[in-house]
């Protein structure tokens, strides 16, 4: 219990790769199912709509669940203190949270999957989206929202610290590129 209760930004960091790592596992299972039915002559392995639902799949678990947290959640996380002499990030508490509805976004979004899936391409594009579709899109895209909110949990969390918590003496034109993409990334997530 220590663990989901830390305030520790290295754990935090370690707490983030383990489920940011699984979706990458799980978001490259559906590509496979994707690519191995592309070898099949007139794509018999699987039908139109596990097709179609494993493409999306695949696309909103790796760009939403891998792809957008995977660098700020575990590098940021473990590194952005350490880089600029902060004992810790600004906000400890807000950093769990983060973790936590991180979590609660993965499951969902899971759950929607393996409920019933969607088949409108990660994009939610309309029309493929809109009432003509029979599938959890309004779930899924619940999913990916709950998701956005970790990430600007994150990046406000980014912010503060790298205004308030540098150390003495180390002046914003002498701080390193991974700390500035770091910064960038964090407005981009609110």
């Amino acid at each position: 219990t220590s663990w989901l209760l830390t305030k520790d930004h290295k754990r935090i960091g370690l707490l983030y790769l383990f489920p940011v790592t699984a979706m990458f596992f799980i978001g490259a299972f559906f590509m496979v199912i994707v690519r191995l039915n592309l070898m099949v002559p007139n794509g018999a392995l699987v039908t139109a709509d596990t097709y179609n639902k494993s493409f999306t799949a695949h696309g909103v678990i790796m760009v939403f669940f891998f792809l957008v947290p995977v660098v700020p959640t575990v590098l940021g996380n473990f590194c952005l203190p350490l880089m600029i002499g902060a004992k810790d990030l600004a906000f400890p508490r807000l950093n769990l949270l983060s973790w936590y509805v991180y979590m609660l976004a993965s499951i969902w979004v899971l759950v929607a999957i393996l409920a019933g899936g969607v088949d409108t391409g990660w994009t939610f594009y309309t029309p493929y989206s809109s009432q003509s579709s029979s599938s959890n899109v309004i779930p899924t895209m619940i999913g990916v929202v709950i998701s956005g909110f970790s990430s600007m949990m994150t990046g406000i969390n980014f912010i503060a610290t790298i205004h308030w918590l540098r150390a003495p003496g180390l002046r914003w034109f002498r701080l390193p590129v991974f700390v500035w993409t770091l910064y960038a990334t964090s407005f981009i997530f609110l």
